[in-house]
């Protein structure tokens, strides 16, 4: 799992889900996985402003609207 944000910035709220959520998926450079995940977006993550159709895939999950 990252360390960056769960010790230092303390941000995520689902620390366990981590290495699976958009800013660590592109950090890795995992595009192909970030791509289906911004399909329909019904999420934005409270911390960076990333969408997600899930709010799994998101640090600090809230309700999106288009």
């Amino acid at each position: 799992m990252s360390e960056r944000l769960v010790n230092i910035d303390n941000l995520c709220t689902n620390p366990e889900n981590h290495t699976r959520h958009i800013c660590e998926l592109k950090r890795a450079g995992r595009n192909d996985l970030v791509a289906d995940l911004l399909v329909k977006p019904t999420h934005i993550c409270n911390n960076c402003g990333n969408l997600a159709n899930t709010e799994g895939a998101l640090c600090a999950p809230g309700p999106y609207h288009d």
